[in-house]
């Protein structure tokens, strides 16, 4: 008996991959992998940056958030006058770029601080645009039951790139430097734009389409669908309390590191592996835990998983705070973002029409997600100001981690409901 032959079925039944789900999943699979990859390559600087920066911090994410509103507009004209096959890698190239110019402008200890800010901005925005790309298109090309069985198994790819991208920055940062860190991230960032025309290209044959079809619809349409979807509502909130818990811990990680670590070199090589820890655990998630969670557990309980675990975490940094404490709790967060939140959050997306998975996903993950960034930093700045302790501002956060608890659950049941209604749609069709 072929080996081969007797393992592939046994990996389809650990990935829950069907027969002949395997090209997309693959092609889906290594787009993510280089994607992130080159993403968690360059956030080490970011982190060193936030670091050199943790007394303004408030004003960088409040330029983050204005260059989102700025971009928004300009990615609901792309969507509606542009094909997936256009828009999809024309805004890829742009961003590699915007990192060819940061190669040339970067130097170490001796890069100017307005070109530090500037790219920690820059990353900001293009993580949270070339990511929520990604995610609309799978949420395109999958329905909603093969995104529950592949999305954990998908975003595993991310989370080997992650773990990669970090581990490259740690090891040779001090050998060639950021801009060899960046030359390397660059390089990443073009073979997922590669994978990305492929990977289009490969669903228009199955589909049989010669020409896909524009999504068309005005430039503000995804913005204004929002506010008109109960639903679309509800995951804005999931949103907006990860967000102001998230904020918080990457800012108050960001004082304790300026505090307790001194050097560029060093502060970078500290979140490399902070990054590292986050992204193997995440991965564990994603392979083997979230697919089965959402299939057994059911969407409402596996939502509300996070808050649940995070407000022990919030409650042992109210009574005891450390820089190792305080990291691992971060790291808890993280972890249950990438390896839980976040495949939850793009099954979310598969259940809703094909306008809103992309000019609506994008308007929430970028202009609410860097919004609730915006609204977490000026809070922190606030509270610090008055005087309070980063241990004492943890207390502040148990209730919002119980609101994020309640809503994550109605959502759950929410697109149960419609995931339910889509599947008797097809079955009647």
């Amino acid at each position: 008996m072929n080996p081969s032959a007797a393992m592939s079925p046994f990996i389809e039944r650990l990935l829950k991959i069907r027969h002949g789900e395997w090209p997309v999943f693959a092609m889906a699979f290594i787009y993510f992998f280089f994607l992130l990859g080159g993403y968690f390559m360059l956030r080490p600087i970011r982190g060193a940056v936030a670091a050199n920066n943790s007394d303004i911090l408030h004003w960088l994410y409040t330029a983050t958030f204005v260059s989102m509103l700025l971009l928004v507009p300009v990615f609901g004209f792309l969507v509606a006058r542009f094909r997936r096959n256009r828009f999809i890698p024309g805004i890829y190239f742009f961003f590699i770029a915007n990192l060819a110019l940061f190669i040339l402008a970067f130097d170490g200890d001796s890069t100017g601080v307005w070109v530090q800010r500037t790219f920690y901005v820059w990353l900001s925005v293009f993580n949270l645009f070339v990511v929520s790309i990604f995610w609309s298109f799978m949420a395109d090309i999958f329905r909603p039951g093969q995104a529950q069985r592949l999305f954990g198994s998908i975003m595993a790819g991310g989370s080997l790139g992650a773990i990669l991208g970090p581990l490259i920055t740690a090891q040779w940062v001090s050998e060639i430097g950021t801009r060899g860190v960046m030359l390397m991230a660059g390089g990443c960032l073009l073979v997922a734009t590669l994978m990305a025309i492929g990977l289009g290209r490969h669903v228009r044959r199955g589909r049989d389409q010669a020409r896909e079809a524009v999504i068309g619809g005005r430039i503000l349409e995804g913005a204004i669908h929002v506010f008109r979807s109960r639903y679309l509502l509800l995951i804005c909130l999931l949103m907006l309390t990860h967000n102001l818990t998230a904020t918080f811990l990457y800012n108050g990680l960001a004082v304790l590191v300026d505090r307790n670590i001194v050097g560029f070199d060093a502060r970078t090589g500290f979140f490399s592996y902070v990054d590292l820890v986050v992204q193997i655990l995440a991965f564990t998630f994603q392979f083997f835990v979230t697919s089965r969670l959402v299939i057994f557990l059911g969407m409402p309980k596996t939502a509300i998983l996070p808050p649940m675990l995070l407000a022990g975490g919030f409650v042992l940094l109210g009574s005891s705070l450390s820089l190792v404490l305080f990291a691992a709790v971060q790291v808890a967060q993280r972890s249950l973002n990438y390896g839980v939140l976040g495949p939850v959050k793009e099954m979310l997306f598969t259940v809703v029409d094909r306008e809103s998975k992309y000019k609506s996903k994008n308007f929430i993950d970028t202009v609410v997600y860097r919004g609730s960034d915006v609204t977490a930093s000026w809070l922190f700045k606030g509270l610090m100001t008055l005087g309070l302790s980063v241990g004492a501002i943890a207390w502040v956060y148990l209730p919002v981690l119980a609101i994020w608890g309640l809503g994550a659950w109605r959502l759950g049941r929410h697109y149960e409901a419609l995931r339910d209604q889509a599947e008797a749609l097809s079955k009647a069709g």
